[in-house]
């Protein structure tokens, strides 16, 4: 790492330490819907109420219902109510976190934006491929892996969201490297801020890396496996970067997981097809 770049690091890392820079908070109407959830006498008609004052997060809300992700039936759910009671409430609550780290981070940095825009594009894909893994190998709920995808770098948002101007005053490629050095610490501060469940929080600070105090948590392999899938489909990236010429059968959380050629296979078909949806569903 170039010691101007781990300098910087470091005086953001203080910056949090000392209260200067900023979690991002959640909007009032996820605040809300959180205490309905954690209301044993409130339920679904509660929390659509909640969410129809805010017509960005219910017309995405109602997206996501009827999304190949999530969708259960075989009809198209048309009123928030039914959305709620499809996802019930605690996952209702969790995609509302995931949205709003998504919709609601204002970075006016051009340059900023277009990092922001590149992890959110590469988030999805990773979500939907450990969804896709989840579903094959059985041993993870896939909905759970799909939202652990959704939230694992969710420490870019935070970083960017607290020291902007930082981040803005410095070369692109210094900018990544930043970035990268923090993403994991910060998106772990990040999601217990919001009082997401702790395995999120331990698939954001431990994702990527294999060390001896890495938590033998089967979700974060799906992370991790399915970043390796996106990766070698093609598909740009922009820190991470897992190295070339490392095969399936050589990396530690295909090996945990037990991911042959013909998962792998079939996981790359269905990313083909989930790339535009995701796309417009979370957009």
């Amino acid at each position: 790492m170039h010691v101007k770049t781990a300098a910087l690091a470091q005086m953001i890392r203080e910056k949090f330490n000392h209260g200067e820079a900023k979690l991002p908070v959640l909007p009032e109407a996820v605040i809300q819907v959180r205490d309905i959830v954690n209301d044993a006498s409130k339920g679904a008609s509660d929390i659509a109420k909640v969410i129809a004052t805010d017509p960005t997060l219910s017309t995405t809300v109602l997206r996501i219902a009827n999304s190949a992700q999530f969708k259960t039936g075989h009809f198209d759910i048309r009123s928030l109510p039914m959305a709620v009671q499809r996802l019930g409430g605690r996952k209702t609550l969790q995609l509302l976190i995931v949205i709003s780290s998504q919709l609601h981070v204002q970075i006016k940095n051009k340059q900023l934006n277009s990092i922001l825009r590149n992890v959110t594009k590469h988030s999805l894909l990773v979500a939907a491929a450990a969804q896709h893994l989840a579903r094959l190998i059985g041993s993870c709920e896939p909905e759970e892996a799909f939202l652990a995808g959704m939230m694992y770098n969710v420490g870019v948002q935070a970083v960017m969201s607290a020291v902007p101007d930082e981040l803005a005053a410095i070369p692109y490629e210094q900018c990544l490297s930043v970035i990268e050095v923090l993403h994991r610490e910060m998106g772990g501060r990040l999601l217990n801020h919001w009082e997401m469940p702790d395995i999120f929080a331990t698939v954001a600070s431990h994702h990527g890396i294999e060390a001896d105090d890495r938590p033998r948590d089967k979700l974060i392999d799906y992370i991790d496996a399915a970043d390796f899938i996106v990766q070698q489909s093609g598909y740009p990236v922009l820190f991470d970067t897992i190295a070339e010429g490392i095969s399936i059968e050589s990396f530690p959380p295909m090996q945990r997981l037990e991911v042959n050629d013909i998962h792998l296979a079939a996981v790359e078909v269905e990313l083909e097809d989930d790339a535009k949806a995701l796309g417009e569903t979370f957009q």
